[in-house]
């Protein structure tokens, strides 16, 4: 696939969305940040668009160029801002199962918020964008066994916090 101008409409139009919540959840929601890094990101592509290879998934290519834009954005700021320090309140709702949706919500919200930055993007692309281990290995540019370490110890921790929160 050739990215023309019309392709690559095509392609943001599909992965924009994905990018900007990938940017979303890495920047604690911070709403006007992940829309600048989407932005960015697909002027990134475009700009980059004779270094594609078309062997490998465009999504791959995108989510590389997304996470290595994360690793500066975090070298600027000099901290990772922490999951959810920013997740919309919303108004007090009177079903109880709806209550404690939310509430297992915050909570698993909180237990990825509290993993190293290595170990919460892999389990974002795994399981938020639902990539495969193989694609995450390239995202990241490690090894898929880096991979698989990262996730069971970021499952691990996640249900250690969820157990210990309930």
């Amino acid at each position: 696939m050739r990215l023309t101008a019309e392709t690559f409409r095509t392609l943001y139009l599909e992965h924009g969305p994905r990018a900007q919540g990938f940017f979303l959840r890495m920047t604690g929601f911070d709403r006007e940040l992940a829309r600048d890094l989407t932005q960015d990101l697909f002027l990134r592509l475009w700009d980059s668009r004779h270094n594609y290879d078309e062997r490998r998934p465009f999504r791959t290519w995108m989510f590389a160029i997304a996470y290595n834009m994360l690793k500066n954005e975090y070298r600027r700021r000099m901290t990772v801002m922490e999951y959810a320090e920013n997740t919309p309140k919303e108004e007090p709702v009177t079903d109880t199962d709806h209550l404690e949706q939310e509430q297992r919500d915050r909570i698993l919200s909180d237990a990825i918020g509290r993993l190293p930055e290595p170990q919460k993007v892999v389990f974002l692309l795994r399981y938020e964008e639902e990539l495969p281990l193989t694609e995450i290995a390239r995202v990241c540019n490690i090894p898929e066994g880096t991979v698989k370490s990262r996730l069971f110890t970021a499952l691990t921790a996640v249900r250690n916090y969820c157990k210990s929160n309930e």
